[in-house]
């Protein structure tokens, strides 16, 4: 496994990264000099934390707190290749994580707008039908009105019609009553005719009467 080697400047201000570089081990010691007693070893990667440094050799703490010397000279800026690949490799997984999650939003956003579409083109022709119904209502209401008119008229008339059939009516009824009343005064007047006709003296009688005298 590539760990860092973690190295601070001499004020403790600032952290600052440092790699081991490619060597095998780092030797860590209780002073600085081959003749003081090793108290670690630092394999290529493994991180540390540098407490103090000067021109030749570093103050480091070890990952399970024990402090000592170690070389400056094992130490780089930069990450060992490893360290690198091992980075863009995950750096690569993430991003191709990235990558197949906006692939499946996209593909869920691309269904969503599918779906919108359909829901639109739904309320359109829903839309089209209402507009269609209401100005066939307003045909059909117009028509409402004018049968409606036509029967106020249509009504007005009959009952102006009736009206005049009363009037009517009741003047062939008087003219009947009157034609009764001529007919009864005609035959009531032959009748009287024929009576004082039939109380006059023939001539005949009156010359027979003018003789014997």
């Amino acid at each position: 496994m590539i760990l860092f080697l973690v190295l601070f400047c001499a004020d403790n201000t600032m952290a600052v990264t440092r790699y081991v570089k490619p060597s095998g081990e780092a030797v860590v010691r209780t002073g600085q000099g081959n003749q003081y007693k090793i108290v670690g070893v630092v394999k290529e990667g493994n991180s540390v934390e540098m407490v103090e440094e000067n021109e030749d050799y570093a103050l480091v703490r070890l990952s399970n707190g024990v402090e000592g010397w170690m070389l400056r000279r094992f130490l780089k800026n930069e990450p060992p290749l490893d360290a690198l690949v091992d980075q863009l490799r995950k750096e690569k997984e993430v991003l191709q994580q990235k990558e197949t999650e906006a692939t499946l939003k996209i593909e869920e956003m691309t269904t969503m707008l599918e779906t919108a579409r359909t829901d639109l083109d739904m309320l359109v022709a829903e839309r089209d039908k209402v507009v269609t119904d209401f100005q066939t209502l307003q045909r059909d209401t117009a028509d409402v009105m004018k049968i409606r008119n036509d029967m106020q008229k249509t009504a007005e008339e009959n009952r102006q019609l009736v009206e005049k059939i009363v009037v009517l009516e009741a003047e062939n009824n008087q003219m009947k009553k009157d034609r009764t009343v001529n007919w009864f005064l005609a035959g009531g007047g032959v009748l009287v005719f024929g009576i004082a006709l039939g109380k006059m003296p023939s001539p005949s009688r009156r010359r027979k009467s003018s003789l014997l005298s």
